[in-house]
């Protein structure tokens, strides 16, 4: 029997959400520690044990990131997300769902 899913578009997601927000939300802070144009200084990056602060920025409207420590780079939440939990598509976008409620 195959089992079919309700088609969802996965673009609402992103709109929703970008990895910038996400970090806020996930590091408990309020905004980023310092600004240069449009990049962000998160600080920590959440895919390493980070220890030098500042290693980790984000674009805030592309939603581009990159860690200057470990290396790690991408561009949206669906991606962001499945490094950092090591999920695949499908589970990083039902995760994405559920926690941000979009229906």
């Amino acid at each position: 029997m195959i089992r079919r899913y309700p088609r969802f578009d996965v673009s609402e997601i992103k709109r929703q959400i970008r990895p910038y927000d996400f970090y806020l939300k996930e590091q408990g802070l309020d905004r980023f520690s310092h600004r240069s144009r449009q990049w962000a200084t998160a600080g920590l990056c959440p895919f390493h044990e980070d220890s030098s602060a500042g290693s980790f920025k984000i674009h805030e409207d592309s939603g581009a990131y990159i860690c200057f420590s470990c290396g790690v780079k991408g561009g949206d939440i669906i991606d962001f997300l499945q490094k950092k939990c090591h999920l695949s598509f499908k589970e990083a976008v039902e995760k994405l769902k559920d926690e941000w409620r979009i229906v």
